[in-house]
């Protein structure tokens, strides 16, 4: 994690899992390729889902961060960071299966 000023976070990784529950998968508004989207809505495809169909680089740039589609050799998104430096954790969370 790479801690912000005046950020909770700050200076510390906790390990207690009830405040980790954000590196579980938590996407509600996915970010996708519109011409992936375009493509799979339109039967085009023989794949069973856009999440299939889609295949996107996502990683740190100099600029910020971005989201490529390599499908279509395009940008479909780049969040630009403004010389800040975002709060960052990398951890693995896996949520286990309750027996």
């Amino acid at each position: 994690m790479l801690p912000l000023e005046n950020n909770k976070w700050s200076n510390k990784m906790t390990n207690d899992i009830s405040e980790l529950e954000y590196l579980l998968f938590n996407i509600n508004r996915p970010v996708v390729c519109t011409k992936c989207s375009d493509e799979f809505i339109e039967g085009s495809t023989d794949a069973k889902s856009l999440q299939e169909y889609t295949k996107l680089d996502v990683g740190f740039s100099d600029r910020g961060f971005q989201v490529w589609c390599r499908r279509h050799e395009l940008n479909v998104c780049h969040f630009n960071f403004d010389g800040q430096k975002p709060e960052v954790d990398f951890r693995c969370l896996e949520k286990k299966d309750p027996k």
